[in-house]
């Protein structure tokens, strides 16, 4: 009697285990509000449980006769609320769960394998970008300091007398120092300016009109010119010489210096 009782208990197990799948939502206990959602059975356990992943949150190995299914994933078996058996017309072995479950790992390990390979990759990348940054920064950084030094980047605008001289002899034209400036000389007409980059600016353009260049209220008289004082070289400050003195000398000196103080 008690080996049909113990046969008629596996049998049923078995059916149970083989109406499950994992994804079904199903409520444990009998308790409508105890849901969750089935992921794979748990080996070596008899009477055969599952592993539930509870909606209100963590996990919980279950025994089978306590799983009630709520919404099969293939919708090929359901449960009578009356007397809680399960009618199903899909046999699935816990050999093929146990195959689909090791297909769905390898799966995710290729995935995860091609994640790291994929970061990997990124980071390498990061590390070639930021070795280029900090040499585009160098090179930056230098390019500054050759910008910082230099009084005019420009060698067009690194103006001389000589170029301006060339300049204006092309035009007809004289420069020449005077108090406090510089005179610009054509013929009987002349004008004063503080600085030789104004008549740089002036006679270097394309083109230019000479009413513009010496105007009536600008020009200066040629015999008021007055050319600027040489600077005359101060005179050398005349060097004293002081005679030698013999080594006792100096030390009756110091004696005496030291007896006046004390």
């Amino acid at each position: 009697m008690t080996l049909n009782i113990t046969s008629l208990s596996q049998k049923y197990s078995g059916d149970r285990q083989s109406s499950l799948n994992s994804g079904d939502a199903v409520y444990l206990y009998g308790d409508r509000t105890y849901k969750g959602k089935l992921i794979h059975p748990v080996e070596g356990t008899y009477p055969c449980r599952w592993t539930v992943q509870l909606d209100r949150g963590g996990y919980e190995a279950v025994n089978v006769k306590q799983i009630s299914v709520i919404e099969s994933r293939n919708n090929k078996h359901f449960i009578k609320p009356e007397n809680n058996y399960y009618e199903s017309d899909l046999e699935l072995p816990f050999s093929e769960a146990r195959e689909e479950s090791q297909t769905s790992r390898s799966k995710l390990e290729r995935e995860i394998a091609q994640l790291k390979k994929e970061n990997a990759r990124l980071l390498q990348q990061q590390k070639e970008l930021e070795q280029d940054n900090q040499l585009l920064k160098k090179d930056l950084d230098q390019a500054k300091q050759i910008i910082r030094r230099a009084k005019d980047i420009s060698p067009v605008m690194r103006l001389s007398l000589k170029r301006v001289l060339r300049l204006a002899h092309n035009a007809c034209m004289d420069v020449q120092r005077t108090v406090g400036g510089w005179i610009l000389r054509m013929g009987d007409k002349a004008r004063r300016f503080r600085r030789l980059a104004d008549i740089w600016d002036l006679i270097s353009a394309d083109e230019f009109v000479l009413s513009e260049i010496f105007p009536e209220d600008k020009l200066v008289a040629v015999e008021l010119i007055v050319p600027p004082k040489r600077r005359t070289r101060p005179e050398p400050i005349e060097k004293k010489t002081f005679p030698l003195m013999r080594p006792e000398d100096i030390i009756r000196n110091r004696t005496i210096l030291l007896a006046q103080s004390g």
